[in-house]
């Protein structure tokens, strides 16, 4: 890993709409199993104006004059056993640009900031994270000091930091972060509401792809059951398992949601051949068995009616070659069902040639 020069300087006013912008790209891929959605943008946004908020431990990490990383805290408790309350902060989100990733700027954000807050007075620190990457940074188990969520349980990603030792001594119950994570993660209607306006404010009349989350896959099946989409993909049930075991038997398969100005439009995905050979036949038609991470395969669905016959099949595949190009992949195959002129089209377009019965594509 290559440290990058880097200046930490507080966070100002004016960097707010850079910040969203940010904390988006930062997210824009992080998933895991039961992620319903990436809303830390949104969370950003609730915690604009919060009294939660701690200013002075809201730090930018800027990069040639660019910013690159942030960190913003906010106000949290525990209950210990006897019933009373101690004070603790929290951090998050933590976004870092993913051009900068393991470049240790999240790290010197952290390091910074903890300083900073032993510095104010601050006791400990409570966070949800990832342990694999908090606890080379000093961070340990809440439950190695007999602390629990708030309904009593132990999970984890609830780790500690103790700014000033014993603290945290004799353990207790966390009682509370901001009321904004709870409202980030359940208010699905002011979330889409922000998230429209934000993506027509920052990607105004662009098509985007992002990672299909948990709450994506109902739409994805609502879909599949469209006149328009199954006349296609005929076998719905397949499709879901693939959706549904995305992070077990098909983890090969990449899965992203098309959104235009933030609306869900659509649904593509791509995979390495090689991976699939017992799911499909690739590996008789273009001999796949020996040559992992050179040849891929590509799928892809507009669900939205309204947003039929206005180019974007084009660019999804478009979309779907460049991240292929940055993989490394050197043929990418298409099989489409026969008859199906629009995704011919977008093929022929991007510059795939017929071959037998599928379209292939050298890079």
């Amino acid at each position: 890993m290559s440290k990058l020069d880097i200046t930490i300087r507080s966070e100002r006013p004016n960097d707010y709409h850079t910040l969203l912008n940010l904390t988006y790209k930062a997210f824009l891929t992080l998933d895991f199993p039961g992620r319903p959605r990436m809303d830390e943008h949104f969370l950003l946004h609730l915690l604009q104006h919060s009294s939660h908020v701690i200013p002075e431990l809201c730090f930018v990490a800027e990069h040639n004059g660019k910013i690159i990383g942030h960190i913003l805290y906010t106000k949290s408790k525990f209950k210990r056993g006897d019933g009373s309350e101690a004070d603790t902060i929290t951090f998050g989100p933590l976004s870092v640009l993913p051009k900068y990733h393991r470049k240790g700027v999240g790290t010197a954000l952290i390091q910074h900031s903890t300083t900073k807050a032993q510095e104010m007075g601050f006791m400990a620190i409570l966070i949800v994270g990832v342990p694999e990457y908090y606890q080379k940074l000093g961070f340990k188990p809440a439950q190695k000091y007999g602390l629990t969520l708030a309904d009593g349980t132990f999970l984890d990603a609830f780790m500690v930091y103790e700014l000033s030792p014993g603290y945290l001594q004799g353990g207790g119950m966390h009682s509370g972060w901001a009321p904004e994570f709870d409202k980030a993660g359940s208010d699905d209607t002011g979330y889409e509401e922000f998230h429209r306006t934000f993506m027509m404010e920052h990607f105004p009349k662009q098509l985007t792809l992002r990672t299909l989350y948990e709450n994506d896959v109902a739409l994805v099946k609502r879909w599949l059951y469209l006149p328009h989409v199954a006349k296609w993909y005929k076998h719905p049930d397949h499709w879901m398992n693939e959706l549904r075991e995305r992070h077990g038997e098909f983890s090969f398969l990449t899965h992203f949601i098309v959104e235009y100005e933030g609306i869900p439009i659509g649904f593509c995905q791509y995979y390495d051949c090689w991976f699939s050979q017992q799911h499909e036949v690739w590996n008789e038609k273009c001999n796949v068995s020996n040559k992992q991470g050179e040849i891929y395969s590509i799928d892809s669905l507009i669900g939205e009616p309204d947003y039929l016959r206005r180019g974007f099949g084009t660019e999804i595949v478009r979309f779907l070659l460049e991240k292929l190009c940055i993989l490394g992949a050197k043929k990418v195959i298409v099989q489409t069902e026969e008859g199906n002129e629009a995704a011919v089209r977008s093929l022929l377009a991007s510059g795939f040639l017929k071959v037998d019965d599928y379209y292939s594509l050298n890079l």
